[in-house]
């Protein structure tokens, strides 16, 4: 078994097309195809079901995928150490960060280690947790900071609880929403509906709330997952969006977005640092994870 043969297989797994996995391993189908066949042939087990129009993994593939996925990370992991102690490389840190965590815990938390190790790079990539943890998992990011929007994650990934995230309606200054008290969800219906491009746990919460209200649930005009364009876009127009406070904290404190206060239960997800299972973990990403739990528990005083 070889590590290049493990990343066929992972590339093959995660495209389920033979053309998209040999791009991205930067090799010919026809070389994709003999070095997937070579692997099966050494575990001696069948890994995908072919025809001429799909790739389906099969049960074993499945479950030899995880232990793939912590070999490839640990084996990068390994060879970022190396190429740091040969001086071949650089010194890196790399984060993966939510919307609402990449505002303030994040920054602060880089800023603390970079200031214990002046030469370390740092690489924050932000993106939602579900475009995250695929990453974590090949070892590409060291650490996730996100808000937790599912209750399902991969047995690969461990995580901690850091705080509790509200999420409310906000709308732009001057809408004609902002500044009551206690607006009846019906209200919230005779305006237009931003959302995220993905369903999750806030928006069934959400979409509960509606319901147990004897009320339709918001259908969105607008769906992205671009946070900028969204806040662009409540400030040209009447739209509504819920979003975790800390995102917009800044849009609120200078007057340029107002929170709607709703007669509704709150609407509440964690904010979760994840990070590998059983992995060697760098002593900068260590220090991370301590500064995270020091910048959160001095934050609650």
């Amino acid at each position: 078994m070889e590590m290049r043969q493990l990343r066929h297989f992972l590339a093959l797994m995660e495209t389920k097309s033979y053309w998209r996995a040999a791009e991205s391993c930067g090799i010919t189908p026809q070389a994709l195809s003999k070095s997937i066949r070579r692997f099966e042939e050494q575990l001696g087990v069948r890994l995908f079901d072919r025809d001429t129009r799909s790739v389906k993994p099969t049960l074993f593939a499945e479950q030899i995928a995880n232990y793939a996925r912590n070999i490839d990370a640990e084996a990068r992991s390994l060879r970022r150490s190396l190429d740091t102690l040969l001086g071949a490389g650089t010194n890196q840190l790399v984060v993966g960060a939510g919307a609402a965590a990449a505002t303030k815990i994040v920054v602060e938390a880089v800023l603390a280690v970079r200031a214990r190790n002046p030469t370390l790079a740092v690489t924050v990539l932000e993106g939602t947790f579900e475009a995250m943890v695929p990453l974590l998992m090949n070892g590409k990011v060291d650490v996730v900071v996100s808000i937790m929007t599912t209750d399902v994650v991969d047995r690969l990934i461990d995580y901690r609880v850091l705080q509790v995230e509200q999420y409310r309606v906000f709308a732009r200054a001057g809408h004609p929403l902002a500044g009551l008290e206690q607006v009846p969800l019906a209200r919230l219906l005779d305006f237009p509906w931003i959302a995220g491009a993905d369903e999750d746990r806030v928006s069934e919460d959400v979409a509960a709330s509606f319901r147990a209200a004897g009320l339709d649930v918001p259908a969105p005009v607008f769906r992205t997952d671009s946070v900028s364009f969204a806040i662009n876009l409540v400030m040209q127009c009447d739209a509504l969006f819920i979003l975790p406070s800390e995102t917009v904290r800044r849009d609120v404190a200078s007057g340029q977005l107002a929170a709607i206060d709703v007669h509704t239960e709150r609407w509440t997800r964690p904010t979760v640092v994840f990070f590998r299972k059983n992995s060697t973990r760098s002593p900068d990403s260590i220090l991370f994870l301590k500064e995270l739990k020091r910048i959160v528990e001095r934050s609650t005083y």
